[in-house]
C-alpha cells in the first residue's frame, strides 16, 4: 500500500485522446460517460511517496525513486496466472508451502502473485495464514 502525496492537475486537451484511448482499454464499460461534458482525466505529479509494506515495514519513498519505477511484468495477467494456478495446480501448493515456508497444510491457495514470487492462504490444522513464497530468480 502506498500513499502519493503530490499536485494533480487536468492533462492538456492534446494529450485527451491517447488518455482516453488508455482508459477506455482499461475501462470498457466507461465509453457510456467518456465523452460528458463533466467527464476529465487528470494527472498527478506526485511529490512524495509512504509505503506501508506490513508487518512494521513502511517508510517514505523518494519521489525521484517512484517515477524511475516500472509496473510489475506480471500486473495486467495476475488475475488469469491466480485464476489458472488454483485451477490446476492445487497439489504444487502443498508442496511449495511445505518445502519453502516450511507450513504443513491441508489446503493451499494463490491469492498475488508478482515478479518476485507469489502470496498464498494456507490453511492448518491451526487455523488460516499467509506465507510469502520467493521465486529463486527474477
Amino acid at each position: 500500500r502506498v500513499t502519493l502525496v503530490g499536485n494533480v492537475l487536468p492533462i492538456p486537451e492534446s494529450e485527451v485522446p491517447e488518455a482516453r484511448k488508455l482508459y477506455l482499454q482499461r475501462y470498457a464499460n466507461s465509453k457510456y460517460w467518456v465523452d460528458f461534458e463533466d467527464f476529465s482525466f487528470y494527472r498527478m505529479d506526485v511529490v512524495d511517496v509512504y509505503s506501508v509494506g506490513g508487518f512494521g515495514v513502511m517508510g517514505w519513498v523518494c519521489a525521484s525513486e517512484y517515477d524511475r519505477s516500472q509496473p510489475d511484468p506480471l500486473a495486467d495477467s495476475m488475475a488469469e496466472i491466480i485464476q489458472h494456478m488454483n485451477a490446476d495446480h492445487q497439489d504444487a501448493f502443498l508442496l511449495l508451502a511445505r518445502e519453502f515456508a516450511r507450513i504443513e497444510s491441508q489446503e493451499a491457495t494463490m491469492t498475488a502473485v508478482d515478479r518476485l514470487g507469489f502470496h498464498v492462504r494456507v490453511k492448518t490444522q491451526d487455523g488460516t495464514r499467509g506465507a510469502r513464497i520467493a521465486f529463486l530468480r527474477e
